[in-house]
């Protein structure tokens, strides 16, 4: 039975537990379609970091059916995309086509994910260009130092603290069978979710959909997964770097707490753009930084807000006072009613320009499906976002705002790290 979401939006679950949404765009032209699977680099093996993405990056590399250019050119031949991508918690892979290639498209997704090929000549190419891609992500300062920030943000070196990439030793070492066991364990339709956006009909989309995963047994996925915990403290990383980054994490909302919304005004009004406060204080009236911002980064069982600047080793002592005063002083003030109406209006218009495309629409419903959070529609997000007051605001202060377990890390030039202290 397929259940209405809301107006144009809709979800089934077939037999063998695979989760389908979609939405309607009548006036659209073209189709955004993926596969969403519940398992990220936090469900790596501890000593093999890095198996979920080598796992993605051989999907695309050839299965029973179809080899790389096989894939490569069914997509090209009717004008789409396709790619893939792998997260903390989630990995997935999307085609964008035109209306009259998402038969292709889910034809396509549906062969990768459910019948890889595991080519050994290929497994060892891929090992290559995952080296590869190591090394250039090492090489990107921006890149490397938010993996060693994340490597010490969580207590007892919790697996939300691995790099998603992995390591070079441990892809130098994994085998075909370690990879191959992980699809098994992990790609199930239980454990996936289908979402498709555009120019689509429900009926003839679940159909479509059923039609090429309902092969596939019912089996479920056990996730082992604990919680992690903010591990405050101060980290010093030293790089041979212009810069000193300097990165603050806070405790943040989970993926589906109700006080994410919240959470989303004050980190809007603190770090999230060019009129927020410290990019105010720090870029504009001082002339600091290039980049000062502040996010909050949401998983399905914790989340932590950070903010950043990329400062000169000789003011990493001031920047780290302006950021550690404004929380303070957050935490002692709130925000003004002005404030808390511009961070409303920005977050109703990122809302509205996210939506803009069909892949801007199935990234949303996949992530809300994904970490089994309510599917609410954009007309509902407004309304929570406009009934946010001030009462919600000094809640989330209250619990969000706690110096006490902040966790401080610089990376950059080795003397600079002292200014921290």
């Amino acid at each position: 039975m397929i259940e209405s979401l809301y107006p144009g939006a809709f979800r089934a679950t077939l037999e063998n537990g695979l989760t389908v949404i979609g939405e309607e765009v009548p006036s659209s032209l073209s189709v955004s379609v993926g596969v969403w699977i519940r398992v990220g680099s936090r469900d790596d093996p501890p000593d093999r970091p890095g198996l979920a993405h080598f796992l993605e990056h051989l999907l695309f590399k050839g299965t029973k059916r179809r080899d790389a250019t096989r894939i490569s050119e069914e997509i090209d031949a009717v004008g789409g995309y396709i790619n893939g991508a792998t997260g903390k918690e989630s990995t997935f892979y999307y085609a964008d086509v035109p209306a009259d290639g998402l038969p292709v498209a889910i034809d396509v997704l549906s062969d990768l994910v459910q019948h890889p090929a595991f080519d050994p000549a290929e497994v060892e190419k891929e090992r290559g260009v995952i080296l590869e891609e190591i090394r250039a992500h090492d090489d990107d300062p921006d890149q490397y130092g938010y993996d060693l920030f994340v490597s010490n943000l969580w207590k007892d070196s919790h697996p939300l603290s691995r790099p998603v990439l992995g390591t070079r030793a441990t892809i130098r070492d994994v085998s075909v069978e370690e990879i191959a066991a992980f699809h098994r364990r992990y790609y199930r339709p239980a454990n996936m979710v289908v979402v498709g956006c555009g120019a689509l009909n429900r009926e003839g989309f679940v159909e479509l959909v059923a039609r090429h995963f309902s092969a596939a047994p019912a089996e479920s996925v056990s996730l082992d997964r604990t919680p992690p915990q903010l591990n405050p403290g101060r980290n010093r990383h030293p790089r041979e770097i212009g810069q000193v980054q300097l990165y603050f994490g806070l405790p943040g909302s989970t993926a589906g707490a109700e006080d994410r919304f919240p959470l989303e005004i004050v980190n809007t009004v603190l770090g999230g753009g060019m009129s927020s406060r410290l990019f105010r204080l720090i870029r504009e009236e001082r002339g600091l930084a290039y980049a000062v911002t502040s996010s909050v980064v949401r998983y399905s069982d914790a989340g932590a807000w950070i903010i950043y600047a990329g400062t000169a080793p000789k003011n990493v002592g001031t920047v780290t006072d302006i950021t550690l005063t404004e929380l303070e002083r957050l935490r002692r003030e709130g925000i003004s009613t002005e404030e808390l109406a511009r961070a409303k209006a920005k977050l109703r218009g990122h809302l509205v320009l996210g939506l803009e495309t069909n892949a801007g629409k199935a990234s949303r419903l996949g992530d809300a499906a994904i970490n089994e959070r309510e599917i609410l529609s954009p007309q509902e997000i407004v309304r929570r976002v406009d009934g946010i007051g001030q009462e919600d605001i000094a809640r989330v202060l209250e619990q969000f705002v706690r110096p006490e377990v902040i966790n401080l890390a610089a990376i950059g030039p080795v003397d600079a790290g002292s200014q921290t202290s």
